[in-house]
């Protein structure tokens, strides 16, 4: 889970929560930071004078610090079936990084929604549409995709063509591999991150998460440059 936990702390960083987020599993277990996410994304949507910020906190007041962490995910759709305030208290890994995932996608969502003309809420569909209708328009030599679990991402040319598409030439050709094996996929990977970076995009993902396909962080990756695009 460490690639995934690194990722999310950043996100969790990029939001200004206080204390700064070092070990994931060990820095949300009073639901402190947790809160302050579910603030920042959703304004008021915590009621501060419930919560107990009085650290460092005993055990019983750090469980019912997240699981108004659990009631706020629920009160916002999130799929959090047979998640307790407790696992988050107890660093369950798989646990703790559902509810922080939804946590950034909603924030990715709602940024989306707020620059788009209609206002309305962004699907991952949506995403996966945009980016094949960049690539698209650009000439781009990659096929379209179907979705963020498509392997034809692992070899890095379906998001060098979308970065192409966005600032046509900023992608150097004779610095593309063929993505065939592991090494050129890699490179492709973290060329495309850097572009992405360079455009001004804030990403989280590492080159491995787009060689092995992490649909999560992919979503991300898109979701940054629709945004910035935006």
């Amino acid at each position: 889970y460490d690639r995934e936990a690194r990722a999310f702390a950043l996100w969790l960083n990029s939001l200004n929560v206080d204390p700064f987020v070092n070990y994931l599993f060990e820095d949300l277990k009073d639901g402190l930071v947790l809160l302050q996410a579910f603030d920042k994304i959703f304004p008021g949507s915590v009621n501060w004078k419930r919560v107990n910020t009085r650290v460092p906190l005993m055990r019983f007041k750090q469980i019912e610090n997240t699981n108004m962490v659990v009631d706020l995910g629920k009160a916002h759709r999130f799929s959090l079936v047979g998640i307790q305030g407790a696992d988050i208290t107890d660093g369950v890994p798989m646990l703790v990084l559902a509810i922080v995932w939804q946590l950034m996608r909603a924030n990715i969502i709602q940024t989306l929604a707020s620059l788009s003309t209609h206002g309305r809420e962004i699907t991952d569909a949506d995403m996966v549409k945009w980016a094949n209708q960049v690539v698209a328009s650009s000439g781009g030599r990659a096929s379209p995709i179907r979705s963020f679990n498509d392997s034809k991402l692992s070899s890095g040319h379906f998001l060098l063509d979308v970065l192409n598409g966005m600032k046509p030439g900023i992608v150097d050709p004779q610095l593309v591999t063929a993505g065939h094996s592991d090494d050129d996929m890699k490179m492709n990977a973290k060329y495309a991150i850097s572009i992405a970076r360079k455009l001004g995009a804030t990403i989280f993902l590492l080159p491995e998460d787009i060689v092995e396909v992490k649909p999560k962080m992919i979503l991300t990756f898109i979701g940054s440059l629709m945004a910035i695009k935006h």
